[in-house]
């Protein structure tokens, strides 16, 4: 299923408002809103609905949840420093954005160990902190 950015503005209170469609449904209008001043590192706020939507077709695509909100919080991040953006519409995992796009192996792999977690021959590692374990 194809995800497409149709359109991408900034309403007057400072969020930042999307249009995407998924597939063949019409295009819907999303709020976000996009934080960097903190040096740190950057904060995207994306509608949950959205999120939700992108984390399960990325992991149906990719078997990695996280490949369209990479990609969007780097549109979006253009969006708001001023940056040339590219033309929309745009599909989602096909633009320069998309940096962390799985190739054909690691897709594969990714499916792999899912199918294998499904049926409980992989186990996912639990990491311990031993400083928060109490003592006896």
């Amino acid at each position: 299923m194809k995800v497409v950015l149709h359109e991408i503005s900034r309403r007057e209170d400072g969020l930042i408002d999307i249009v995407v469609s998924f597939g063949n449904d019409p295009p819907k209008r999303y709020l976000t809103s996009y934080e960097c001043s903190d040096e740190k590192g950057k904060y995207c706020g994306i509608d949950e609905e959205l999120f939700m939507t992108l984390s399960n077709l990325a992991h149906k695509r990719f078997g990695n949840c996280i490949v369209y909100q990479i990609e969007l919080m780097g549109i979006i991040g253009a969006f708001d420093d001023g940056e040339k953006l590219l033309e929309l519409p745009a599909e989602l995992g096909t633009t320069e954005f998309c940096t962390i796009r799985p190739g054909l192996f690691r897709v594969v792999w990714n499916k792999l160990r899912i199918f294998m977690r499904k049926m409980r021959i992989l186990r996912p590692r639990i990491e311990v902190d031993q400083d928060r374990l109490p003592t006896p």
